[in-house]
């Protein structure tokens, strides 16, 4: 008789425990899976991104896409040549605000050669920016910038690092006095 009392006594229910675990309220509407998504402009082609998986969060107060598998952004000019590109591990689209959060390894590279690492990368549509306030690397054809902190175009034409840390000059000049004398 003391077991089953124990036993039933054990069973109480918590209705807020099970309203949190049961509420769909968190769940995402839609989840997409291997996409390639392409967003045109007067029939022009302006960015392609490329996900591993998409879910989607529409009625939220805030609504968002997470991006929890990848994630690769194209960005194309009015001509179809490709302006850059923005790679991350995962990202966070923030619908009605026009932003995007990139991190983990987000690598953003533009047609000048120009090239940005960082661990997280805010693009503001609305304002045609990107910005971060971690650590930053920016590799050019001729220097290796470090640095704390940075705001750009969106197209990474050009920058501001916050705080720079260091740089280094990357020498393209072949050493011309230099030949190999072939061995007999």
């Amino acid at each position: 008789m003391l077991l089953a009392g124990m036993f039933v006594s054990g069973c109480v229910t918590d209705l807020d425990e099970v309203e949190r675990v049961t509420s769909y309220g968190t769940l995402p509407l839609q989840t997409i899976r291997d996409s390639r998504i392409t967003y045109t402009d007067s029939g022009r082609t302006s960015f392609v991104i490329e996900a591993g998986k998409i879910e989607r969060y529409p009625n939220q107060e805030r609504p968002w896409d997470d991006f929890s598998e990848g994630i690769k952004v194209i960005s194309y000019n009015y001509f179809g040549e490709i302006e850059s590109e923005l790679t991350a591990e995962r990202a966070t689209n923030y619908t009605e605000e026009n932003i995007m959060i990139a991190k983990d390894s987000v690598i953003l590279k533009n047609k000048e050669g120009k090239m940005l690492n960082t661990e997280e990368l805010t693009w503001n549509e609305k304002d045609g920016k990107i910005y971060t306030d971690k650590f930053v690397k920016i590799t050019t054809l001729t220097e290796i910038l470090y640095g704390d902190g940075l705001e750009a175009e969106e197209d990474f034409s050009s920058y501001e690092i916050k705080n720079i840390k260091g740089r280094i000059t990357i020498d393209t000049e072949e050493d011309s006095t230099y030949t190999e004398t072939p061995k007999e």
